[in-house]
């Protein structure tokens, strides 16, 4: 995972990415890439936002070296974007348009979003609803209607989803299944699902061996010291609890260890959903989560989710 893909991953990372993307975007003052920045503090007030949350974003991107400005008493009017700078706006905004990654990510905002639809009782007459909903957002971008119709058709074709189809791609009264609801209760990806949304992983145990199996259905059998689904599944609540508890508010750590448990966690995603989990990798992935934690300052939220982790190592 790229440096720019680890920011997007949380909120303040996301927003100085969409800053900085935006500041390219701007006409240029002269031939060093100096812009105005008076539209930024015009588009926070008419938010209701204070110009200090401007200007501490500025600051931000400064300390990142992304650009340069001095800041006199009147306040800051101009910046000068450096190289560093421009090359992760451009990789973002490369990120954001990447259609294979959209469209991964908009089936899962899809059916978690239908989800949450149903079982609040709220009222869907159409798929096209999603567009405007708040889950319609990718990066700080929105999502095509061309792109919610693919991916309506493909949850259609793969059962996790249901409804009746209308004309030019619009699905009426649409609601999850029972494969799509496992997927989503499961905490799972309806690109990586496993055995818990009915995709079936036979396997023989060898006597003797610590977790050693042996495919079957396979023309290339292998053998690998492989995870069962019930640790599988215990480190997806693992990695659910990480994810909703390592930031700034909950356990109190700092955004950069935010940033870095993100990206430990989607390693500990990608390697649970190979098809020969490495029980080994995945307990020191564990014990790294554990250390990231630790730093936190809230203790009561600490020990909870260390006891967690504990716990899920132990019985790999």
């Amino acid at each position: 995972m790229s440096e720019v893909e680890s920011l997007a991953q949380s909120k303040t990372g996301l927003r100085h990415l969409q800053l900085i993307s935006a500041l390219t975007d701007y006409e240029h003052l002269d031939g060093n890439r100096q812009v105005g920045v008076g539209a930024l503090f015009t588009e926070a007030k008419e938010r209701g936002l204070p110009r200090q949350s401007v200007t501490g974003d500025l600051h931000a991107l400064q300390e990142r070296g992304w650009l340069w400005f001095e800041a006199p008493p009147a306040g800051i009017q101009t910046v000068v974007l450096n190289q560093t700078g421009v090359d992760v706006a451009e990789e973002f905004k490369e990120l954001r348009a990447n259609p294979s990654r959209r469209a991964r990510r908009l089936r899962d905002d899809v059916l978690n979003w239908l989800y949450e639809q149903d079982i609040s009782g709220g009222h869907v007459s159409g798929i096209s609803d999603f567009l405007e909903s708040t889950s319609n957002d990718y990066l700080g971008g929105k999502y095509s209607q061309e792109e919610l119709y693919r991916a309506t058709k493909w949850l259609l074709e793969e059962e996790y989803i249901t409804g009746h189809k209308a004309s030019g791609g619009e699905l009426i009264r649409p609601s999850v299944t029972t494969k799509g609801t496992r997927v989503v209760e499961a905490e799972q990806s309806v690109n990586k699902a496993l055995d818990s949304a009915g995709i079936v992983r036979t396997e023989v145990n060898i006597t003797g061996s610590q977790s050693v199996n042996v495919a079957i259905d396979s023309s290339n059998v292998t053998q690998s010291n492989s995870m069962t689904q019930g640790q599988i599944e215990v480190v997806e609540r693992i990695i659910g609890s990480v994810r909703a508890m390592v930031n700034p508010l909950v356990i109190g750590v700092s955004e950069e260890v935010t940033t870095e448990a993100q990206v430990v966690a989607n390693q500990v995603e990608e390697e649970i959903h190979s098809p020969a989990p490495d029980g080994g990798k995945v307990k020191a992935l564990l014990l790294k989560l554990a250390e990231l934690a630790a730093t936190g300052t809230v203790q009561g939220g600490i020990d909870a989710l260390s006891a967690m982790m504990q716990q899920g190592i132990a019985g790999m």
